[in-house]
């Protein structure tokens, strides 16, 4: 149904599936009805049990439809193409809408959302939407006509890409040497351009050994992000979360938990703050 209006508005639609292709055909047939000008009509009923005894195929999302008017139910209906309830304000003709124009679509929960304009809104969106895909094509170098077989191409690439330095972060991780004090076996590392959420799952999982300490560091740029680590229920109860505030100090930015501390530290401070904080553990 087209509503009324020149805002951004939402089709709530419960559906098992609906793809990209499916709402693009439904957007071009909106635009052919506005285009034969199909007249809207509307009717009352005093609930939504008497409206689906008059029309058994009436199409309605019963939980909104309540919610919006529980003491009476509005059916619309587009000439020999619709019929549903709605509890929005409608058009009395589709030319009204002049233009209508997709503009997202989500899935929450069982229920997909397609936001869209009409209008005159809907031919600004368009022209806006216009002007980003020009501007990619022209970041990508790719014309109008290849810019999706690009993008393809440079998702598959980045996605072989990640996993391959997925798998070297590993194999670096892996090769730490274990410092061993007493109790207390400590995994120091510092990287360069590792995938960060690899510290904090290699953390994770050496972490489950009782008396296993973790303080890693990757390298990017100008900064290192920091995951340092520790069984909950390592002896002597290290706070983590404080010594990293102690050392880093004005270099730092992060914290978390005494056990489990994530973080940025200045790349000219990593070397200094691990090796602080492993002195402190380990004397």
């Amino acid at each position: 149904m087209e509503h009324k209006g020149s805002g951004y508005n939402t089709a709530f639609i419960l559906i098992p599936q609906l793809d990209l292709d499916t709402v693009i055909k439904a957007e071009a047939d909106v635009n052919s009805l506005i285009a034969k000008g199909r007249r809207v009509s509307t009717c009352i009923f005093s609930s939504l049990e008497e409206a689906k005894r008059v029309l058994p195929d009436l199409r309605a999302n019963e939980e909104r439809i309540t919610a919006a008017a529980p003491s009476e139910v509005k059916v619309v209906e587009i000439e020999n193409h619709d019929v549903a309830a709605c509890a929005m304000e409608h058009a009395s003709n589709l030319q009204e809408c002049d233009f209508f124009l997709v503009t997202r679509l989500s899935k929450n929960g069982s229920e997909y959302e397609v936001d869209f304009v009409v209008g005159r809104q809907a031919k600004d969106t368009a022209v806006a939407l216009s002007s980003k895909l020009l501007r990619v094509c022209n970041e990508l170098r790719a014309n109008i006509n290849t810019v999706e077989n690009t993008a393809q191409k440079l998702r598959s690439e980045n996605e072989i890409n990640a996993r391959k330095l997925k798998a070297l972060s590993r194999e670096k991780l892996a090769g730490i040497q274990p410092i061993t004090s007493g109790s207390i076996t400590l995994l120091k590392g510092i990287f360069e351009n590792l995938l960060d959420d690899q510290l904090q799952e290699f953390a994770g999982e050496k972490i489950i050994n009782p008396n296993t300490l973790v303080l890693l560091a990757n390298i990017s740029d100008e900064r290192a992000n920091i995951v340092f680590a520790r069984n909950e229920k390592m002896e002597g109860m290290i706070d983590l979360n404080k010594m990293f505030k102690q050392f880093a100090d004005v270099d730092g930015r992060g914290g978390g938990k005494p056990h489990f501390v994530t973080g940025i530290v200045k790349k000219q401070a990593v070397s200094r703050v691990l090796d602080s904080i492993a002195r402190e553990i380990l004397c």
